[in-house]
């Protein structure tokens, strides 16, 4: 019985005393927090400057196409489309999806604007997105410069419509939105970097300094012997290197009237030499 009490009481002395060193541990971080923020800032620095010596610019130039089937594309004004015929518009915008990067779309886009990349190279920087189960489809072309990408995305937007009508008998394909040139750098984002580096800089700080404060164990007040050792402090030593720390008026009063005195000294002496020069 009496070991499981004294368990109980060292597990409460525990718990007490991480519940009492959290706020000491934050106040200590508080203190600490310009270096923290500024060892933030210098990792931002270096994340965008980093991000933007060794990390090339990429530009992404976009086309919007509308997908229908033949059915709907010669429904005359007094004809209404059914929803067997926009099901299977949806169904056809999937398999454009995947033909828009074929070696047949891309091959000719390449032809048209005889460029030097490879088929392969185009595949990479090629990439398609559905809106919400429509029939519309966004073509996306990047590239490491705007009027490559430009140039690349008009070229598969002018072949696409003729060769996609060719593959996919009964569909069409038209062009909602042509391609615009980039005015603005799609990636790397130089502010989420150096929003990183802030973070991780900051991270890094506290964690050393936590490491640092649960390091020392030195006691720097009563309050901390109590709260460590749950003892009640009887008495408390006073720090008398305080006393000659230039704070002391009695220190610097002695001082003075030790030099008064030697002064005073040196007068006399000085005198009575010279009265037994002149006898």
């Amino acid at each position: 019985m009496k070991k499981m009490i004294e368990k109980t009481e060292k597990k409460d002395k525990k718990e007490t005393g991480l519940e009492i060193n959290i706020l000491p541990l934050l106040l200590f971080l508080l203190k600490k927090i310009w270096v923290i923020l500024l060892v933030g800032l210098l990792t931002a620095a270096m994340a965008f400057v980093g991000v933007k010596i060794f990390v090339h610019p990429t530009y992404r130039c976009s086309f919007t196409a509308y997908i229908n089937n033949k059915h709907a594309a010669s429904t005359s004004s007094t004809e209404f489309l059914t929803s067997s015929d926009v099901n299977a518009a949806k169904e056809i915008v999937k398999t454009y999806s995947a033909i828009l990067k074929s070696n047949t779309i891309l091959a000719s886009a390449d032809e048209a604007m005889q460029s030097s990349y490879s088929v392969k190279e185009l595949k990479g920087m090629v990439t398609t997105r559905i809106q919400d189960e429509t029939e519309i489809i966004q073509v996306f072309v990047v590239a490491k410069s705007p009027d490559e990408a430009y140039q690349i995305a008009s070229c598969i937007a002018s072949v696409a419509p003729k060769i996609m009508s060719d593959i996919v008998e009964g569909s069409s394909m038209k062009i909602v939105e042509y391609p615009q040139p980039p005015t603005g750098i799609f990636s790397p984002s130089y502010s989420k970097f150096a929003l990183l580096g802030f973070g991780v800089g900051v991270l890094i700080t506290i964690i050393v300094f936590v490491i640092n404060y649960m390091r020392n164990d030195t006691i720097l007040d009563e309050a901390e012997v109590e709260s460590r050792f749950s003892v009640p402090v009887l008495g408390v030593l006073p720090d008398v290197n305080n006393h000659y720390s230039g704070k002391s008026g009695y220190y610097y009063n002695h001082y003075y009237y030790y030099q008064d005195y030697q002064d005073h000294s040196d007068r006399e002496g000085g005198e009575k030499q010279g009265e037994n020069e002149k006898a």
